[in-house]
């Protein structure tokens, strides 16, 4: 059956490969395709909730440069953005349409490479290759095998982050968060971050720090190239909840051999703590709360035991928003059932009706099919309704966001109070 879509399509890898470019400060991007296709990727940004921080161009091309197979357009823009801004880097993307007749820019860029001084980096995909998540991992992958150089030195008590990508709804925040978590937990400083809140230059010099912290499946790869080149090592996951952050925690102390504040972590637990004990106290009034999730593999599987285990909500289905390549993390065997891979906005349409939830914890599109479910966080992408986040101290990581998410469910009990069933 033909997947139709009112809201928002899957992204292929090629908007992946946008949105990790994108938030990168000195970057140009340079994409070999028609202007309407360049537009439609800086109107798919506006659902992110966030700015353009690359200098992002197109080529343009029309009906007689594929006809003739003229790719001069690429080598003079190449030439004038590499002139007019002496940028350290051009990443240069196929679209689709260079990519379906075939255009290798690939070998153009290599034999153009010698007549600037920018250096040209390419990705072909042209959203050929996979969803989004191939277009993420492969940008992280090449910062780190062609982007980062030799350390002149280490830089002790510095960790970059790796997986931060402006995909991520509460990115900003949650970067806030870690550093708080590793500045009065572990007395570290972020140094890099791939590639959220960045630049060339910092990622450049991502190798002076001491260790990685990965945050999404994407970036292993990214974060082994790394090991392998210049000794960094690196933990992967991320910390939600009171549980899992304690977890998280252990695994830095254990990973990089470093030692933990235990009376800092143990105040901001036992703050958390009881804000949950609000939370399970609030809700047992009303008959078993059921909800649905949604988000990326990494998200949903780490922030569900906070939403189940630690707030007592029953969810009873887990949309993951992009295809399962078996390439992420393994689900647990008692939750296959629940975790359903890129469903159709149909097929979630009806499982909202059959599931029949009080809540929604997802992306814009989950909470704009179930608009009648009483209770809606949004704590994924897209951004439909155009969320505005400006305040980068409300995160879901973390002893803090255990805490504002208490505080944003406290407050749709409390406003939907009349509509949910009490307790018989």
């Amino acid at each position: 059956m033909q997947q139709l879509y009112k809201y928002f399509p899957l992204p292929s890898d090629r908007m992946g490969v946008l949105w990790t470019l994108a938030p990168i400060k000195d970057a140009c991007i340079l994409e070999y395709g028609p202007a309407g296709t360049t537009h439609y990727a800086v109107e798919g940004l506006m659902q992110l909730n966030t700015e353009l921080k690359a200098r992002l161009y197109t080529t343009h091309i029309d009906e007689n440069d594929i006809i003739m197979g003229d790719s001069s357009r690429l080598k003079v823009t190449i030439k004038e953005i590499d002139q007019q801004y002496k940028p350290p880097v051009i990443f240069v993307l196929a679209s689709t349409i260079s990519s379906v007749v075939g255009i290798d820019i690939l070998s153009i860029c290599q034999d153009f490479q010698p007549e600037v001084s920018a250096k040209l980096i390419c990705f072909t995909g042209g959203g050929f290759r996979g969803d989004y998540t191939h277009g993420i991992q492969e940008v992280l992958t090449i910062l780190a095998e062609k982007i980062v150089k030799e350390p002149q030195e280490k830089i002790k008590g510095t960790y970059n982050i790796i997986g931060s990508n402006i995909d991520c709804f509460n990115f900003a925040s949650d970067i806030q968060e870690i550093q708080n978590i590793m500045s009065e937990g572990f007395g570290c400083t972020l140094h890099t971050v791939f590639s959220a809140k960045t630049s060339v230059t910092e990622i450049e010099e991502a190798s002076k720090a001491e260790f990685n912290l990965v945050i999404r499946s994407e970036g292993i790869d990214c974060a082994k190239i790394l090991a392998s080149k210049f000794r960094i090592p690196y933990a992967a996951g991320a910390p939600y909840g009171v549980h899992g952050t304690y977890k998280w925690i252990k695994t830095i102390e254990s990973a990089f051999s470093i030692k933990a504040n235990d009376i800092f972590f143990a105040r901001q637990a036992e703050k958390a703590q009881k804000n949950l004990f609000k939370f399970n106290h609030a809700a047992f009034i009303y008959e078993n709360l059921t909800g649905i999730l949604s988000g990326n593999l990494d998200f949903v599987l780490d922030i569900l035991p906070l939403l189940r285990n630690e707030m007592m909500l029953d969810i009873k289905k887990i949309f993951v928003n992009h295809k399962d390549y078996g390439m992420g993390r393994k689900i647990p065997e008692q939750l296959k059932e629940k975790v359903l891979f890129n469903c159709d906005e149909e097929e979630k349409n009806q499982m909202i009706k059959e599931a029949n939830p009080s809540l929604l914890v997802g992306d814009g599109v989950l909470l704009e099919l179930g608009a009648h479910i009483p209770m809606q966080v949004q704590v994924a992408n897209p951004n439909i309704n155009h969320v505005i986040k400006i305040y980068e101290h409300t995160p879901f990581m973390g002893f803090n966001g255990a805490i504002y998410l208490t505080e944003v469910l406290l407050n749709q009990l409390q406003a939907n109070r009349k509509k949910l069933q009490a307790r018989t």
